[in-house]
């Protein structure tokens, strides 16, 4: 009789948990973020269900909020060592992968591996997780594994080539790229034929844009060397962008991305260009500057501040967040602005804030002590997006920035400026370099660890008190 009732208050325990594991996914599914939440805790405090914890962990991983990490990191990994499923393992794995666990995430695909050592998706979300934390030769071998296996998996392509890159072998790279261009038909045919027979003097050749408005103002450099090739260019560019590019020397025409496109002998999108000349670091063009803001633009802005006699320096922040969003965890670029606060009260600084639009609500946590000014509301509308930011650099003496076209534009200007990077980041910027080959001005400054803003912010203190600006 004690064995029956046993088992029906197990069966009922079951039904129960069961039930409220329904309750929680429906709340989930309503939105009811606080519901659901309490009510996957009171199902997961009366059961060892590896299930409960999985759907808990899964479902707190989608709300990729900075508060929730740690907690859905929990839950999916008590699942997985109650139950270790090969998909839910995949699951944690790459989620580990997204906030910097790196150990944990190689783990869990080890496991999977025992099992399934050709799993091709598995072998691929290795390599990214080896090049994600930074062992560049690890990745490269598990891409080509995987390539060995499947000689047409695209994103063991692109991962190769910009493992590649990001170890600064361009000239492979560039080779392993070929196969993404062609397939994603970016390979510029016609382009590709006047350079190999050395007839572009003459031709017209249509530019279009590829990423964001960064990649637009980073590649743009491409146009000033078919210009001294003896080409005519027209550039088709992102709305903000026109008034700026229109500025160029050696852009014979900028049309809005959208409109009609005049006739042209080939073309070639921004960010494929390297890959067409076939540049290494020792041939990137570097002819800086390449982008010119108004000369009367500049004047302004040297008239405006010349009563300030401190060490101005501009700064901005937050990237888009939208683009950002869409990126890891642990490549999401925006640091807070407090982060600046120390930088910002020093005796003799001044800060200028060169943000726009995304991050402006955390001016009103700025405090007293902090001296930083900002720009009215006519500021890079009156003349176009761009101009007054471009023009005013040239009256600061250092640019400090994320990884926003704000940096790409200081670059490109031959200023000082210092980039503020997350932990993984893109091939661009290579591994492990505080100097980077695209922009001789430039210099980087990089998470030591997942998320850590404030070792960046005390590396920067460090140099700037120390080689910049001692006291």
């Amino acid at each position: 009789m004690q064995r029956l009732l046993i088992s029906v208050c197990f069966f009922l325990s079951t039904l129960c948990n069961a039930a409220s594991l329904e309750q929680a996914k429906q709340f989930a599914q309503e939105g009811k973020i606080s519901l659901a939440i309490s009510t996957f805790e009171q199902c997961i405090e009366h059961t060892t269900s590896a299930q409960a914890h999985y759907e808990f962990g899964t479902y707190l991983a989608g709300l990729d909020q900075p508060k929730y990490y740690e907690k859905a990191y929990r839950h999916l990994k008590k699942a997985t060592e109650l139950q270790p499923h090969i998909n839910w393992l995949f699951y944690f794995g790459t989620y580990c992968c997204r906030l910097g666990k790196f150990r944990d995430s190689l783990d869990a695909y080890s496991l999977i591996l025992r099992e399934k050592p050709n799993l091709i998706p598995v072998l691929y979300n290795s390599g990214y997780t080896f090049k994600t934390a930074g062992d560049i030769d690890t990745a490269i071998k598990l891409y080509r594994k995987v390539l060995s296996l499947d000689p047409n998996y695209e994103q063991a392509h692109l991962g190769l080539a910009f493992a590649l890159m990001n170890k600064g072998d361009f000239a492979l790279g560039w080779k392993e790229h070929a196969w993404n261009l062609k397939r994603q038909g970016k390979n510029a045919d016609s382009f590709r034929a006047l350079l190999a027979e050395n007839d572009i003097a003459g031709k017209t050749i249509l530019l279009t844009p590829e990423g964001g408005l960064g990649d637009t103002i980073h590649f743009v450099r491409y146009a000033q060397r078919l210009h001294h090739m003896g080409a005519r260019l027209i550039v088709a560019c992102q709305e903000p962008l026109i008034a700026l590019l229109s500025e160029c020397p050696f852009i014979d025409q900028v049309i809005p991305l959208k409109a009609h496109r005049p006739s042209y002998d080939a073309c070639a999108t921004l960010m494929s260009l390297p890959a067409l000349f076939e540049d290494t670091q020792n041939s990137l063009p570097t002819n800086i500057p390449y982008i010119f803001p108004p000369p009367s633009r500049i004047a302004y802005w040297q008239t405006k501040l010349k009563h300030d006699t401190n060490f101005k320096i501009g700064i901005c922040w937050q990237p888009d967040m939208h683009n950002d969003i869409s990126r890891l965890p642990i490549a999401r670029r925006g640091i807070p602005l407090s982060q600046f606060n120390q930088l910002g009260s020093l005796k003799g600084i001044s800060l200028y804030s060169l943000q726009k639009k995304e991050g402006l609500d955390q001016l009103k946590l700025v405090p007293s002590c902090v001296n930083l000014h900002l720009f009215d509301d006519s500021f890079d509308v009156t003349f176009g997006s761009f101009i007054d930011t471009a023009a005013v650099m040239h009256s600061l003496d250092l640019i400090i920035s994320t990884d926003t076209a704000t940096a790409h534009l200081a670059g490109a200007m031959g200023k000082r400026v210092w980039l503020l990077l997350p932990y993984a980041t893109d091939w661009r910027w290579l591994n492990h370099r505080i100097d980077n080959p695209w922009y001789p001005t430039m210099r980087i400054f990089r998470q030591p660890h997942p998320f850590d803003w404030n070792n960046v912010m005390h590396e920067v203190l460090h140099v700037f008190k120390s080689e910049i600006y001692p006291q």
